[in-house]
């Protein structure tokens, strides 16, 4: 993953407060979904803040750990009383054993990524996740389901943050990676959320 500072710590700081309204409902979708599945070992790649391992905690899941290699992000995850959850670590590299873990996270990290290090970091989760275990996207998708304000807002944002993280949410979308990344996994479970433009998938790890 190319840089270790891909957020501000300005934009580390105020990260959750602005997205609070918007991704609640999808955190506790996440941390609901892997509930249901009776998961305790769960690792959030490219974790962030560690907003959604707190949601997690909350259903009760304290077997949950981060890894991200963005140190501002990861700062303020450890200010959020996460220093001993939230871990410096390439997530598409990780030191885990294969098969070390009942569920995967990847939560609006994929569209921003180069499309290798996407499929990489894809690949590694179903390296340390158990056969059976389940596989969780966050990500924007467009389709028939996506209303034109999700569409909108979507571009929008990603625009306002340009630079390669607009270059590479465009490859993601127009080539619809996840669907190639995902390619052979059942599906157990799909939602959508923000008009149609994000979608949570929870995959199988054949």
């Amino acid at each position: 993953m190319a840089s270790h500072n891909h957020y501000s710590p300005f934009l580390a700081r105020i990260y959750d407060k602005v997205l609070h309204i918007p991704v609640r409902n999808i955190r506790r979708s996440v941390a609901e979904a892997i509930k249901n599945a009776g998961a305790g070992k769960v690792i959030d790649l490219c974790c962030g803040t560690g907003n959604q391992i707190t949601y997690l905690r909350k259903a009760g899941i304290a077997g949950a750990i981060g890894v991200d290699i963005s140190e501002n992000m990861l700062h303020q995850a450890w200010r959020n009383g996460l220093k001993d959850v939230c871990l410096k670590m390439d997530a598409s590299a990780t030191f885990f054993d294969n098969d070390a873990f009942d569920a995967a996270i990847m939560s609006f990290s994929l569209h921003e990524m180069r499309a290798d290090t996407a499929q990489k970091v894809f690949l590694e989760s179903k390296r340390i996740v158990k056969p059976g275990g389940l596989i969780i996207v966050v990500d924007y998708s467009f389709d028939n389901h996506t209303q034109p304000l999700g569409r909108f807002a979507t571009r929008a944002v990603e625009k306002m943050v340009g630079g390669d993280h607009y270059r590479n949410f465009k490859n993601f979308m127009s080539n619809d990676l996840l669907s190639e990344f995902s390619d052979g996994l059942s599906v157990r479970e799909k939602k959508r959320f923000l008009f149609g433009a994000v979608g949570l998938w929870v995959f199988i790890n054949d």
